[in-house]
């Protein structure tokens, strides 16, 4: 997000009053602050140092989390948004490809939340087709993607 500079310039000054604190010290006195003044700027610049904090606070906490669980970190990533680091991070890699095979529904059945009635053709996952054909819910038809390579 970007502000302008009599914010950033605020908040930095905010920011200052408190550089010998620890972060929950800091946290603490910004949030004592709110009242302080009324201008719009200063509400702004305030809540703007909270979300500093806040953020730098989240990011000590993983830090000292995952110190010890050799996670592959991300050294080129500029950005200071915890939230967008968290999303990066949770993200399930696209490289596997996911193999389909065709089912019949042989009794009215439920995969992955969603009802399926019987005598239906569905193309589902490899684990889903196992589960269901052993489960006598499901016949096999075909392997969709040889299907599609011939």
């Amino acid at each position: 997000m970007d502000f302008s500079e009599k914010i950033i310039d605020k908040k930095e000054e905010l920011l200052d009053e408190f550089e010998n604190l620890s972060l929950d010290d800091i946290a603490k006195k910004i949030k004592q602050i709110e009242k302080r003044d009324d201008n719009i700027i200063f509400k702004i610049a305030y809540l703007a140092a909270r979300i500093s904090i806040l953020n730098q606070r989240i990011q000590a906490i993983i830090n000292e989390n995952s110190a010890n669980d050799n996670l592959i970190r991300e050294n080129d990533d500029s950005s200071n948004n915890i939230v967008e680091k968290i999303i990066k991070s949770s993200k399930k890699p696209q490289d596997i490809p996911v193999e389909w095979v065709r089912v019949q529904i042989k009794e009215t059945t439920e995969v992955n939340g969603v009802r399926f009635p019987s005598g239906i053709q569905i193309d589902v996952t490899e684990e889903d087709a196992k589960q269901m054909i052993e489960g006598e819910k499901a016949i096999l038809l075909e392997d969709v993607v040889k299907k599609e390579n011939e």
